[in-house]
């Protein structure tokens, strides 16, 4: 029987490359090569020693994105790990021998005081930083309530997620546990017969520590004050679908390029595997799906686009010869779909549409009657487009390393964009001239920027718009601009 060593090797390399970040989740290919060039010296079946680890382990690949991406944007992590560093460093600089005082710099810099006035010195600190971190934490829930309330809820994920208020909170519980941990060392000559023990290196760096949360409270003040504003939540929420529109569409569409073509699907009836649980699609382990049709001479089709709600029962796949499809394998399709409570976007490149498209509906909203905040909204959405519409849809196949087909998948196209980031915009807000004027200019200016067939989406939007304004009761000086604009924007998008 083999040893295994070069197993645990494996792992090691594949938590190394799932720490390095959620696109990376795991080294399975790193694993494959440890393990094949082990078990092929040796005369052991490769296959078998690599399919324990690379093809479990890509499975679960986009489980572990996204318990990745919930531990690393949560107002725990960074906090926590600066507890664990401050009690690390307390450990360490409480040993560190009081350096004579010899030197100018010394004197001035290094805390001289004895053990009562260390002990009053580092509960001031703790005592007061305590109270701020509660403040703190306060004014973050405030924030969160007021970007729920005024812009749309699903803006909460991102504030809780903001690297500022946790970096913030972690300098604040750092210097709170740093300190607490180096008062506890100090004793005076009458406490049980002992010498003085003053840490005095320790206090000092405590006090620095002290200088530190200062400036991060005066920055939070800043921080806190502007994240609230519609233009930066919307710059950053535009900041990160673009990241994401590069991530799942790497390639730019050249002169004359055309969108991806669909594939056609195997011949034959193929099997429907079935949802075992409701909720939305969160994520789908790609590499995984594509080893286990190739492990099982299959072909895979993706019944269900990325952020869309499953029903219990519901078709999610289809896998094709249906003769092969038995409970196993089902529930190993099942296993490479992570479905959740609502929508994240990890793999979503709809989700930041989404949020950019509500917070302008509700800035329509009689309630609140803020069209501005609409057209910025706007603005933000055809910088997304006008990225989403330079790049070429990936191809509906996944291919093996022979070529042959083994998954087809079917992504969101432009049309699917567009018409999620402008239909609603449309449907609230037509009524008003300056924001169906809008829509109207942002797809003749799309139209520039995009690809020829692109722009099919964009002149049934301007078809919709006008529609709907010939409908209204705007009055007839309002029309009669909006159908000039209108004549402009369909010679452009056809």
């Amino acid at each position: 029987m083999p040893d295994v060593g070069p197993i645990v090797s494996a792992v090691r390399a594949i938590a190394i490359e799932f720490l390095r970040g959620p696109q990376r989740a795991l080294g399975v290919a790193s694993a494959q090569a440890k393990l094949c060039e082990y078990y092929d010296r040796r005369g052991f079946d490769s296959y078998c020693a690599v399919k324990m680890v690379s093809n479990a382990s890509a499975r679960i690949a986009g489980r572990l994105q996204l318990v990745w991406a919930s531990i690393r944007d949560s107002l725990w992590f960074i906090p926590g790990l600066s507890a664990v560093a401050a009690s690390l460093l307390a450990g360490v600089l409480v040993r560190v021998p009081t350096p004579a005082a010899d030197s100018a710099l010394v004197r001035v810099w290094l805390f001289g005081g004895g053990a009562e006035g260390a002990r009053g010195v580092l509960s001031t600190i703790a005592g007061s930083l305590i109270t701020v971190t509660g403040v703190v934490f306060s004014v973050t829930i405030v924030a969160l309530q007021l970007a729920s309330s005024q812009f749309t809820p699903r803006l909460l994920r991102s504030f809780v997620a903001d690297r500022a208020n946790q970096m913030v909170l972690g300098v604040f519980i750092g210097t709170f546990t740093y300190t607490l941990l180096v008062l506890r060392t100090i004793r005076a000559g009458s406490d049980a017969g002992n010498d003085d023990f003053v840490p005095h290196v320790a206090v000092s760096v405590a006090v620095l520590l002290l200088l530190i949360s200062i400036a991060a409270l005066i920055f939070f003040i800043d921080h806190a004050a502007r994240s609230v504003q519609a233009s930066v939540i919307l710059d950053r929420e535009t900041r990160q679908t673009l990241a994401q529109v590069s991530r799942a569409f790497p390639d730019e569409i050249g002169a004359g390029d055309e969108e991806a073509v669909a594939v056609a699907e195997p011949d034959g009836a193929g099997a429907a595997v079935h949802a075992s649980e409701s909720g939305y699609l969160q994520a789908v382990s790609g590499d995984g799906l594509l080893a286990l049709a190739t492990e099982h001479d299959i072909v895979v089709r993706l019944d269900v686009s990325m952020g869309a709600f499953v029903l219990a029962g519901r078709p999610v796949a289809t896998i094709w010869p249906g003769a092969r499809a038995d409970d196993e394998l089902c529930k190993a399709v099942r296993q490479t779909l992570v479905l959740g409570p609502e929508r994240t976007p990890e793999q979503d490149v709809g989700y930041g549409i989404v949020e950019i498209a509500d917070i302008a509906v509700r800035a329509l909203s009689p309630g609140v009657n803020d069209p501005t905040t609409a057209m910025l909204c706007i603005d933000r959405l055809s910088e997304i487009l006008a990225a989403r519409g330079r790049r070429r849809l990936p191809s509906d196949a996944r291919v093996d390393r022979d070529g042959r087909l083994r998954v087809i998948v079917r992504d969101t196209n432009f049309a699917d964009a567009t018409a999620l980031a402008f239909d609603q915009i449309r449907h609230y807000g037509v009524e008003n001239p300056v924001i169906a004027g809008k829509l109207l200019t942002t797809c003749t200016e799309l139209a520039a920027l995009v690809s020829p067939t692109a722009r099919t989406a964009l002149a049934r939007q301007v078809d919709a718009v006008l529609f709907a304004v010939e409908r209204s009761d705007l009055n007839p000086f309002d029309r009669l601009a909006l159908e000039d604009v209108a004549r402009e924007a369909r010679k452009r998008t056809r």
